[in-house]
């Protein structure tokens, strides 16, 4: 009898096990970043090649947000909202004590949802976030100023881009071409994508004869 309720046991374990679903597949599409989804087809980045052909059209298409948030090498990009950011700290904190304190005189006026957070460390958050989003709009603002006044540096992209040589780097890689003078474009692999660099390192030109 033991025999036969220990088989029973473990064929009625095999069965649960059987008819049990299977595990759910890992999302593995990269989060939003600043509040903008990652568009895998639309701008592909599984080759440098790619990648930069996915940031010319961000360009083209006036998606500069798009291009920072997904296309530009996200460690340049954090470290420039972060120092951006600190300029707008104050300025935040005094419109939002202003905004909290109407809100605390008005309570009926303000679902709590809605209200600024009087919790200190809720509301330093607050501003952190805030801060990093006007940085961010700021950062906007400034790299479609280089693009309107250096027209010559997307010339060059796109010339790199038709017709580039594509060179294996440690860690990443560089895109020339012959009639691109001094110049390359760079790009570093972080997981499966490929993202621009922002380096602007001169190419040493060739001695007469070399």
């Amino acid at each position: 009898m033991r025999f036969v309720s220990v088989a029973a046991l473990l064929v009625a374990s095999a069965t649960f096990a059987w008819t049990q679903p299977p595990p759910k597949a890992i999302d593995k599409t990269p989060k939003p970043r600043f509040g903008i989804a990652y568009k895998e087809k639309a701008y592909p980045q599984d080759t440098p090649k790619k990648a930069l052909a996915s940031a010319i059209e961000a360009i083209d298409r006036g998606e500069t947000s798009y291009l920072l948030a997904h296309l530009l090498d996200p460690g340049f990009v954090d470290f420039s909202l972060g120092e951006r950011a600190k300029q707008f700290e104050a300025p935040v904190e005094l419109e939002l004590t202003r905004l909290r304190d109407f809100q605390l005189a008005n309570r009926d006026r303000f679902e709590p949802e809605d209200r600024v957070p009087t919790d200190k460390e809720q509301f330093k958050a607050l501003i952190l976030e805030r801060s990093r989003e006007r940085a961010f709009r700021q950062l906007i603002r400034d790299v479609e100023a280089k693009l309107l006044n250096d027209p010559l540096s997307l010339k060059d992209l796109r010339k790199i881009l038709r017709a580039g040589q594509f060179a294996d780097e440690a860690g990443g890689a560089r895109g020339t071409h012959p009639d691109v003078k001094d110049r390359a474009v760079y790009l570093k692999k972080i997981g499966d994508r490929w993202f621009l660099e922002n380096r602007q390192e001169e190419i040493p030109k060739k001695e007469p004869g070399m």
